[in-house]
């Protein structure tokens, strides 16, 4: 019935209790740990074959995004820039005819930029995808 009715004890029977463990806790034998860290390295070692391969095939991937990234940025953001110049120009008052012919050069100067960049570094990427010529 002592269980229903649990004497109060003080923080000196926490101590002993936890001197009593950290007193009988004991270092794993050398054999046991020269085992669990063999199996450890045998198992990493596996695994680094398929995070090298997993890497490289994930640097191939990033590289021909970033080779692709330009082209995506002309298709998305041009029409875009088209599309509101083109609903600006809707909400503006009508102007003469000297305002409505020309546009702006910056689309132009953009486009330029990127092939010169793509043909700039033309050979680097065919001896990135190809190997070396």
């Amino acid at each position: 019935m002592e269980w229903l009715y649990p004497k109060r004890r003080g923080p000196e029977w926490k101590q002993g209790w936890t001197i009593q463990t950290l007193t009988s806790v004991s270092t794993p034998p050398l054999p046991l740990l020269a085992v669990f860290a063999i199996v450890i390295f045998l198992l990493s070692l596996s695994q680094y074959t398929n995070y090298k391969a997993q890497m490289q095939h994930t640097m191939v991937n990033f590289h021909l995004f970033l080779v692709m990234l330009p082209v995506l940025l002309i298709f998305v953001v041009l029409p875009a820039l088209f599309s509101l110049r083109f609903g600006l120009r809707a909400l503006r008052p009508e102007h003469g005819p000297a305002q409505q012919s020309g546009g702006s050069p910056w689309g132009v100067a953009i486009l330029v930029v990127v092939l010169l960049l793509l043909v700039s570094y033309q050979s680097s990427f065919h001896s990135k995808w190809f190997g070396s010529a």
